[in-house]
C-alpha cells in the first residue's frame, strides 16, 4: 500500500472537515475548530505547516445530537456506542472507503478498518472545587492503562517500521497482563466517570475524554459562549470567538513558533496507506 503524502493527508481531512460542517449547518448544530485547528486558523489560516490531523470540539449535548443524526455517502462516524470494541472515549469521522490506518496504538478492534479522520471531542461541565483534580487523575490513569493496553495489542504488521516492531515488542513483554485485558474495560470506567460528573452545577468546562495530567485544561461559559467563522485553507469553519484567552489555556504563547526539532506531525505512530 502506499502511504499518503503530507499534503494528500491534509488534503482528505479537509474534505472530511467540511463534510463535518456542511451536516453541522444543515442541523444546527454547534461545534469549535480545536486544540492545533484552531491555532492553525488563527495563526496561518489554515494548516500548521507541519500538523497532519483536524480536531474540533463540542459541547456535551451537541455531541450526542451528532451522533445520533448524523449521515453521510462518504464517511462514517465512529466512537465506542456505535462499535463495541472501539477503544477511545471521544468520536471520528473517518473515511473507510479509499484510505487504511496502519498503527502502533489501535483504536479498535477488528470490527472495523479505518483509514484518514477527524478527531470529535465532547467537551462537558467538571466540578469547579479541587474534586476536579482528583478526577482528572484518575481519568488520566485510565486513558494511560488504555494506551498501553492499545499497543499491546497492535498487530506487528501495523507497524511502521522494524523499529515500531521492536518497540512495540517490547512494551509487550514489559505489560504482560495487558494483553489479557480487554482496553474497552478502561473506556467503559472512564465513560462512567464522565458520565457521573457532567452534570454538575458548575460554570467550569474541559475536554476530558483523552487527558494529559500534566496540563489540565479548563475554561469558562463565557470563553465558550459566542461562535464565529475563521478563515482556514480557504473555507470557513466555526470556531469560539474567544481564541485568545481560549488558546493561551491550551498553549501559553500560541503566536510564537515552537522550535524546528518540535515542528513534527503528532501522528507519527501512525501510517495513512491508500488501499
Amino acid at each position: 500500500m502506499k502511504q499518503l503524502t503530507l499534503s494528500e493527508l491534509k488534503a482528505l481531512s479537509l474534505e472530511i472537515l467540511e463534510d463535518f460542517d456542511s451536516f453541522c449547518r444543515s442541523r444546527n448544530i454547534r461545534y469549535s475548530l480545536g486544540y492545533g485547528t484552531l491555532l492553525g486558523a488563527v495563526r496561518h489560516k489554515g494548516f500548521i505547516p507541519w500538523d497532519d490531523d483536524i480536531d474540533v470540539m463540542m459541547f456535551r449535548e451537541d455531541y450526542e445530537r451528532f451522533r445520533a443524526e448524523y449521515t453521510s455517502e462518504r464517511f462514517r462516524f465512529i466512537d465506542h456506542t456505535v462499535i463495541p470494541d472501539c477503544w477511545i472515549n471521544f468520536g471520528r469521522v473517518c473515511d473507510t472507503e479509499r484510505t487504511v490506518a496502519l498503527s502502533t496504538i489501535p483504536w479498535h478492534g477488528p470490527s472495523c478498518r479505518t483509514g484518514v479522520w477527524i478527531d470529535i471531542f465532547p467537551v462537558d461541565k467538571v466540578p469547579e472545587e479541587d474534586a476536579f483534580n482528583d478526577l482528572f487523575f484518575s481519568l488520566y490513569m485510565m486513558h494511560k492503562n488504555a494506551v498501553r493496553c492499545r499497543r499491546v495489542h497492535a498487530d506487528p504488521k501495523d507497524c511502521p517500521s522494524l523499529l515500531t516492531k521492536v518497540k512495540v515488542a517490547v512494551h509487550t513483554r514489559l505489560h504482560p497482563t495487558f494483553t489479557k485485558i480487554d482496553p474497552s474495560r478502561f473506556i467503559r470506567a472512564r465513560e462512567s466517570a464522565i458520565r457521573y460528573f457532567s452534570n454538575v452545577d458548575s460554570g467550569i468546562y474541559s475536554q476530558i475524554a483523552c487527558t494529559d495530567y500534566s496540563k489540565p485544561e479548563c475554561f469558562t461559559a463565557r470563553q465558550l459562549s459566542e461562535y464565529i467563522e475563521y478563515d482556514f485553507e480557504g473555507r470557513r469553519f466555526w470556531g469560539w470567538k474567544d481564541y485568545d484567552a481560549i488558546l493561551k489555556v491550551m498553549y501559553g504563547e500560541y503566536m510564537k513558533l515552537p522550535p524546528e526539532n518540535k515542528r513534527k506531525p503528532l501522528q507519527n505512530y501512525i501510517r495513512f496507506c491508500w488501499k
